[in-house]
This record gives structure tokens, sequence and C-alpha cells, in this order.
């Protein structure tokens, strides 16, 4: 498969799944997470997807700091519904590391190790998500914004002549690449992620 190399780039999220451990699918139940296994769950690579993974690193490192974060330990709540927008991308990519599910989750093994309903959409919130830990209680809030790392000027032009048809294979690939160019800045310029992800 081919890809962006700066894919590879972005240090992956690791952490520790104890059904995993008890259940012998990895080595000590540590699981690391790659931006490359998100963009094969949302089946493209973009600013949201990109969202996502800062969200999810960043909240995890505020919860846990130097410890692994637990999988499966952890509440994710989004503020918009899950019919709205782009709020199923989302909690499924964080889903995916922190292995919250919805109703529809792994309900567990002799009472524990339940993954169900710990994916909540249409949540009171005053930012756009929250990560809770579920064995303190311990919390933390973000906000997403984008728009700090606006797109090239010529991907709007380029993006009309594609949905309309008209671009030609070399207009495509130049698309292809002005979008990822973005999703790098976003994902790999540390020094932009406190003006990208609002944390409280």
């Amino acid at each position: 498969m081919i890809y962006p190399a700066f894919f590879d780039t972005v240090e992956p999220i690791v952490t520790y799944d104890p059904l995993a451990d008890i259940l012998g699918a990895v080595e000590e139940g540590k699981i690391a997470y790659h931006y490359l296994d998100m963009v094969k769950l949302a089946g493209h690579s973009c600013p949201t997807v990109a969202g996502a993974w800062l969200m999810t690193r960043i909240g995890l490192q505020r919860l846990y700091g130097s410890e692994l974060p637990v999988r499966g330990n952890v509440k994710v709540e989004i503020r918009e519904a899950l019919d709205e927008g782009v709020a199923g991308v989302i909690g499924s990519c964080i889903g995916l590391v922190t292995g919250a599910g919805n109703e529809g989750g792994f309900k567990g093994l002799g009472g524990k190790f339940a993954r169900n309903n710990r994916l909540v959409f249409g949540a009171e919130l005053g930012a756009e998500v929250r990560l809770t830990r579920l064995d303190n209680a311990e919390h933390v809030e973000m906000s997403y914004d984008p728009s700090i790392v606006p797109g090239r000027p010529e991907m709007g032009p380029l993006m009309q002549k594609i949905m309309q048809g008209a671009a030609n294979e070399e207009e495509k690939k130049r698309f292809g690449e002005l979008w990822q160019a973005r999703v790098r800045r976003i994902l790999t310029e540390k020094e932009l992620w406190k003006e990208i992800v609002t944390v409280s």
C-alpha cells in the first residue's frame, strides 16, 4: 500500500489493553496505534481525521501523563449528535484508540473489560469532546479548529473541477498533494497544536 511518507513520521499512540493482555492477543497488552490505522478506519486522511488523532493524543496525555493510557478505561463524549456533521467520524476514530464503544460495543467477560456505552453523542459539553478516565473520574475537554491551518487557494478551483468531472489526472494528483500537505502541517507542526486544539 502506497501512502504519503509523512504518515510514518507521526508518533504512534501506545496503549495498554488489559483485555488484549488477558487473551494473549499482544505481548504485555501493549498496542501501538499509528496515524495510518486511523486512516484505514476512516478510509481517508483529512483535517477531521487529523483532528481526532490530535485530540486523542493530547487528551490521553493529559489524563495519563507518563503512564500508558489504559484502553477500555476511557469514556468519550461528543457534543454533536451522531448524525450531525463529522461527529460519527470523530467518535469512531477516537474510539479506535481508546476502545470506547457505543451501545453496540463489546460487553465484556465476566463483568470485566466492557467497552460498550462508553462512546456518547449529543452530550452537554462546553467543548466538542470530553475524555474521562473511568477509574478516577479525571477528565479533559477539547475543541478543534483546523482553520488555523488553511488550505492553499488553488484547492477550491481544483475541487470544483473534480466534483464536476472536468479535472484531468494531473489536476487530481495536484489536489491530493495539496490536501495532504494541509493534513501534514496539522499533524507535524507541533508548535501549532496549542492553537489548533483548545484544552480545558
